[in-house]
């Protein structure tokens, strides 16, 4: 059974390399490698923004994180 993942806060220090390698991280699927689809949904009074994103193609690597924005 699979577990329902809860939203974690994003680190910066999880992006390294060059600018084409945050792009790919952010972007593609771990698992097949194809563009993900990303929903955000933000909530001004607390300064944050939720974060999903789901692969179209597999169905999987399903991210979910929380930006603070300050």
């Amino acid at each position: 059974m699979a577990k329902d993942v809860d939203f974690r806060f994003e680190r910066f220090e999880e992006y390294w390399g060059t600018a084409e390698d945050v792009k790919k991280t952010i972007g593609e699927c771990k698992i097949c490698g194809s563009k993900l689809l990303l929903s955000h949904l933000p909530d001004y009074k607390n300064l944050l923004v939720q974060e999903t994103a789901r692969c179209i193609d597999c169905g999987d690597g399903t991210r979910k994180l929380i930006h603070v924005l300050n």
